[in-house]
């Protein structure tokens, strides 16, 4: 279920127009050494998925990503985390592959921040997605 849903997200958030001035930098966990901004970090931050009272692979799931943007000045790291929000929040039903489907998605957590050594400007949301087969 993760591994479908990064794939799907990564190859979304990078043909997203919206999110053209990431110009594809996005990564999992941290930027590597010398990335330039804008770029996006991702990171899985917890699942919900549906107990199970017996074997088998779960069928129902809510994935949380948080998702920080740096930049070089706060209006633009603002100006695309609203991007990535109004493209990934309250989502309609969409196949995403390995049989999975997106039945809606949410939006919450926000948080900005400075790291003063880089002089990265950073927005940080949280989007859940709520999958099913």
């Amino acid at each position: 279920m993760v591994n479908d849903l990064l794939v799907w997200l990564v190859a979304a958030v990078k043909a997203e127009e919206t999110l053209a001035a990431l110009q594809g930098r996005v990564y999992p966990d941290a930027a590597p050494e010398g990335a330039k901004n804008p770029c996006l970090i991702y990171q899985f931050v917890g699942d919900d998925a549906e107990a199970l009272l017996d074997a088998g692979a779960a069928t129902r799931g809510t994935l949380a990503f948080q998702v920080r943007i740096y930049a070089s000045s706060r209006a633009q790291a603002n100006g695309l985390r609203e991007a990535f929000r109004v493209r990934f929040q309250g989502m309609e039903p969409i196949s995403i592959g390995g049989g999975w489907k997106i039945e809606g998605s949410a939006w919450a957590d926000l948080a900005d921040s400075y790291e003063a050594a880089t002089r990265d400007y950073g927005a940080l949301g949280v989007v859940e997605f709520h999958l099913a087969r």
